[in-house]
């Protein structure tokens, strides 16, 4: 229990850090003394400071693709859609700091972290393809869906709206989205492709 206790310490203590300071700022020294340890130890506690970052985004991006694939389960057609926009937002209001580590931090993942986060991305936006279409065109969609929902966190909640006004928002640009003509849109927007946003 005493070893489990440290691990979720450890990535609590780390994700507000990585959060409020930014991923780069914070130092091994910074982190150890956050968790209450000598400096010289704390590799007996993590691999590295970019692993604790990978752990987290692993964290997000397993409960968006187990969530959502229970909504493909569970869920009618037409309603199946909406249902994923509207617990991709209800987790945004339970783990804001893990969105903001996918949206900012995301860019500093190297291999083999890179390619294991791109891959749970990829699971979660076949998700939502499978909820829109099965076309190719269908999964471009579903990146540029992704990263819309990833985004909103930067804008949507100056706007002060009630949590069913906000669906409905973001549900109308979704959309939007899907109304373009079959292979319109410019490929996909996320960083998967260019590393800068997720």
């Amino acid at each position: 229990q005493a070893a489990i206790n440290t691990f979720l310490n450890t990535r609590q203590q780390a994700l507000s850090l990585f959060a409020s300071n930014g991923y780069t700022n914070v130092s091994m020294r910074e982190l150890a003394s956050a968790l209450g340890i000598n400096c010289g130890s704390i590799y007996n506690h993590i691999e590295s400071k970019e692993a604790l970052l990978y752990e987290l985004l692993e964290e997000l991006l397993g409960l968006l693709q187990s969530k959502g694939a229970m909504i493909q389960r569970k869920v009618s057609p037409p309603n199946r859609l909406r249902k994923i926009i509207e617990m991709h937002l209800s987790l945004q209001d339970r783990m804001p700091c893990h969105f903001q580590l996918l949206e900012r931090e995301w860019r500093h993942l190297n291999e083999p972290w890179l390619s294991q986060a791109d891959s749970l991305r990829a699971r979660y936006e076949q998700v939502i393809a499978a909820a829109v279409g099965t076309s190719a065109c269908d999964r471009v969609r579903a990146k540029s869906i992704v990263t819309l929902l990833n985004q909103t966190p930067s804008w949507l909640a100056a706007l002060k709206l009630t949590a069913r006004a906000r669906l409905d928002l973001i549900h109308s640009m979704v959309a939007l989205i899907l109304a373009q003509a079959p292979c319109d849109l410019p490929g996909p927007l996320s960083g998967a492709a260019t590393g800068k946003s997720h």
